[in-house]
């Protein structure tokens, strides 16, 4: 929303497009819209870097090495990929089952994690306790026939859980359904293990407990050497954890919808008995089926490496800025509070009108009070833009 107490200052050419990306970003609800609606729409805006989309840009380059290289080998198998069913849905999880040290019978591939997500709560849940901020779903998908109630998070407090007050909380509002992301989106704080841990052993008695990882591969959580971060193994602790996992975060493949979920055997077959068999792509089963391949995750970890520098980069020169408060994360974006009378819209639009950075506007984020933005941590030279971008506008 257009204001008269900012302090930044705005052209009457910037005021046209502002309007413009206003109305845009209105029809898109929740969600940012996509790079090709807003240049569709608004061509006269050049986006240089995406820092909107949540992603390692490292693993996006080592998945289309491996796609062109196979490609060109095979020259055929683009076409089968457009042509052929993709193998069903328990096929891909035999082949997904080790890499990520999950039962096949436990694993339902998913399009994408908002798939997985939506599945669960329509299937599984009729009360939803979540906390807030959080990423939107995880309300929106619950509907005008199921109760949805909240934990608020504390800003003051880094967006803490504290696992005494939440557990409280949720049994308090006798939810079938907790859901718990870590790292969280869009605050980025990780629940502790020891936490997590207490937290689940006190709410055996609800149904299903979401615990959503998608953000897990760039916490600092301790993993054995070749093996991918995730929070697996609490599913055999608990029987009422469904975990939760988008491929896009961390391998960079939002465009091919690919996520999974590991929950009870019995659930996994109520789903694939009503509708999912074919729910994946032909492009996202060639990704699962790098799983297979010890060179690709071996080349991964590497990236993971490299990007995580990126990450502790990008945040120790915003812990020196004295115009935006930047909240620690454990995740590939930082969400930031902007000075009083300063507009997130302006910001994120003025980032694309004058760097063609595009940054994801919170103003419309619920149990965020105050203006914030969120913004995605990408390459180092690309890292670098968005920072002297920020000084530009705020500084």
């Amino acid at each position: 929303m257009l204001t008269n107490l900012s302090p930044v200052k705005i052209s009457p050419e910037e005021t046209v497009l502002l309007r413009q990306l206003e109305e845009l970003s209105a029809r898109s609800g929740s969600h940012s819209p996509s790079l090709g609606t807003m240049q569709k729409a608004i061509p006269e805006i050049v986006i240089n870097i995406d820092a909107c989309y949540l992603s390692n840009p490292l693993a996006t380059d080592l998945f289309w090495s491996y796609f062109n290289s196979d490609v060109l080998a095979d020259p055929q198998l683009f076409k089968r990929m457009l042509e052929a069913y993709p193998s069903q849905n328990r096929a891909i999880a035999e082949r997904l089952s080790t890499a990520i040290g999950a039962p096949a019978e436990h694993l339902f591939i998913a399009n994408g994690a908002t798939e997985a997500i939506q599945a669960v709560i329509h299937n599984f849940s009729s009360h939803i306790h979540i906390c807030t901020p959080t990423f939107s779903p995880y309300y929106e998908f619950a509907g005008p026939d199921k109760q949805v109630t909240t934990f608020n998070l504390d800003p003051a407090k880094n967006f803490a859980v504290d696992p005494e007050a939440y557990v409280e909380s949720v049994l308090r509002s006798h939810a079938d359904t907790a859901v718990l992301i870590s790292p969280n989106n869009p605050d980025g704080y990780l629940i502790p293990d020891d936490d997590l841990e207490w937290i689940l052993s006190k709410l055996t008695s609800l149904s299903t407990i979401i615990v959503d990882e998608s953000f897990i591969h760039f916490a600092d959580n301790a993993t054995p050497d070749g093996e991918l971060p995730s929070l697996t193994g609490i599913t055999n602790q608990f029987d009422n954890v469904t975990i939760v996992k988008s491929m896009s975060k961390d391998f960079g493949i939002a465009g091919i919808r690919a996520g999974y979920s590991i929950m009870p055997a019995e659930r996994v077959t109520h789903l694939l008995d009503n509708g999912y068999l074919w729910n994946t792509s032909g492009i996202a089963e060639y990704f699962f089926s790098l799983f297979d391949r010890p060179k690709f995750l071996e080349q991964y970890l590497g990236e993971l490496s490299s990007y995580k520098l990126f990450i502790d980069k990008f945040t120790s020169t915003t812990e020196k800025f004295d115009f935006i408060q930047a909240f620690k994360t454990s995740a590939n974006f930082q969400l930031m509070k902007l000075p009083e009378h300063v507009s997130s819209d302006e910001v994120a639009a003025l980032l694309l009108i004058r760097h063609g950075i595009y940054v994801r506007s919170c103003g419309d984020k619920i149990g965020l009070n105050g203006e914030f933005i969120r913004v995605a941590i990408r390459t180092e030279r690309e890292n670098e833009k968005v920072l002297d971008a920020l000084a530009d506008i705020l500084g």
